[in-house]
């Protein structure tokens, strides 16, 4: 029996997992769909988006109609939240009477304040919805639980079991991908992992014999990826590992059919399957097969091991935190937007972090148990090497407060924490930042840091 096939799943809780799963879709639907219908302009006095608990707050939300001028009839609705879950103030202004509104407010206590605001009325031919986001002393928040006593041990009995089994690498060269390009080699990969299931993915490099740097990546939720084709032209060996039992389609449409497909066969989204149990949650054997695979790599001639990196984003940036976390041959990370972060949120009256949003959690508390041992906070606590960690500040998806809560665990000496104010669970400004940072502290990594010793 595969590990797929014995798999539990849990269908009175689907309902809640698709709810919140839709809300955040449909709410970034409006935000979207805002931009034909007029704008709110949020600003902040003081100046800036981070402040000290307790500080009061002016912000000036300034209405504007499709025209661009200031909206002067209709009704300002503003909904104050801790970090997009728990109420903690409702406003309403009259757009005829002040345009731009002004709100006074605070909180007490650290943490990120989502402001979201819905302007109708008067010559607005539609509802304008905005958010904006505020940090209280965002380097005193602190993860809603502690890490478990037993979590080290776990860890420990996970990789044991994974090595037990044959790693069994599977290699196929795959040509014309490069328009012709000689100068980079593609292969997919694929080695075993816990359950008689395997984990899939690409390798890229310049043609040669190297060492090269590398740098490790796991996809966003969602279909997976196919190879990376751009890195290799800047002199690095890309290792790209999806998060599927299954070898991922190139083809675009082809890779959104199988993946399709695949999440009905399960009944659910795959990174809901099995979450109230931390020996058999998806991501376990997915995660250690791939720490697996980056020793594999490490372990190459193509390959100098002393340069080794991890870049990902949202689901990627999650395995950032956790393979830097479990792994040593990974010697600097980014980690953008991280999910799997502070599952437990919920009890602090805050946003957990994606997949386990909040009426999962707040409806099984095996849930929230289990979520203890695959949380990226408890992964980031042994991350020793340089690294990076962006977070987006109107981001309700991987919420702001479960992304400190991580970052403020990782006790490395050369870590930064890099915001986007204005920005939702995507990419920006300050990635590209982190990822050219993360570029050039590779090629620049003297040869001889690949003699300390490798976990």
């Amino acid at each position: 029996m595969t590990f797929l096939s014995g798999r539990r799943h849990m269908p009175a809780l689907r309902f809640f997992l698709f709810a919140a799963f839709l809300f955040a879709l449909v709410f970034s639907a409006r935000l979207s769909a805002a931009e034909n219908t007029g704008d709110v302009r949020f600003a902040f006095e003081p100046d800036g988006y981070v402040y000290s608990a307790g500080d009061e707050v002016a912000v000036s939300m300034t209405v504007t109609a499709p025209d661009g001028t200031a909206a002067d009839a209709g009704t300002l609705y503003v909904r104050v939240t801790n970090d997009g879950a728990e109420t903690l103030e409702w406003h309403e202004f009259s757009l005829a009477d002040s345009n731009p509104a002004v709100l006074h407010t605070t909180l007490p206590f650290p943490g990120h304040m989502l402001i979201r605001v819905t302007a109708s009325g008067g010559g607005l031919p539609g509802d304008v919805n905005r958010s904006a986001g505020i940090l209280f002393s965002p380097e005193r928040i602190e993860p809603a639980l502690p890490e478990p006593d037993d979590f080290d041990a776990f860890l420990a009995e996970g990789k044991a079991l994974v090595r037990k089994v044959p790693l069994d690498p599977q290699m196929t060269p795959i040509g014309g991908l490069c328009d012709g390009d000689s100068d980079i080699e593609v292969t997919q990969v694929s080695f075993a992992t816990l359950g008689g299931e395997r984990v899939y993915g690409f390798l890229s490099k310049p043609a040669g014999g190297g060492p090269f740097p590398a740098i490790v990546t796991v996809p966003g939720a969602g279909p997976g990826l196919g190879p990376d084709l751009e890195l290799p032209k800047e002199g690095f060996a890309v290792l790209l590992m999806n998060v599927f039992p299954y070898p991922v389609p190139i083809d675009p449409a082809e890779r959104q059919k199988v993946h399709d497909e695949f999440n009905a066969k399960l009944g659910m989204r795959y990174c809901f399957v099995n979450a109230d149990n931390r020996e058999t949650y998806y991501y376990r054997p997915i995660f250690l097969g791939i720490d697996r695979a980056v020793d594999w790599l490490a372990g190459q001639p193509f390959i100098d091991r002393g340069r080794i990196g991890f870049d990902g984003t949202s689901q990627g940036g999650a395995a950032a935190l956790i393979l830097t976390g479990m792994n040593k041959n990974i010697k600097a990370a980014v980690a953008s937007v991280p999910a799997l972060c502070d599952h437990a949120g919920s009890l602090k009256g805050r946003a957990p972090g994606w997949p386990l949003l909040y009426p999962f959690s707040q409806q099984n508390p095996d849930v929230l148990e289990a979520s203890r041992y695959g949380d990226a906070v408890n992964f980031a606590r042994k991350i020793d090497v340089p690294i990076r960690v962006t977070v987006a500040l109107v981001d309700q998806i991987c919420s702001p407060s479960s992304v400190y809560s991580a970052y403020n665990v990782i006790p490395s000496a050369d870590r930064e924490i890099l915001i986007e104010p204005h920005l939702g669970h995507e990419n920006g400004v300050q990635y590209s930042k982190a990822a050219a940072w993360l570029r050039d502290l590779l090629k620049n990594r003297p040869r001889e840091a690949a003699t300390q010793e490798e976990r």
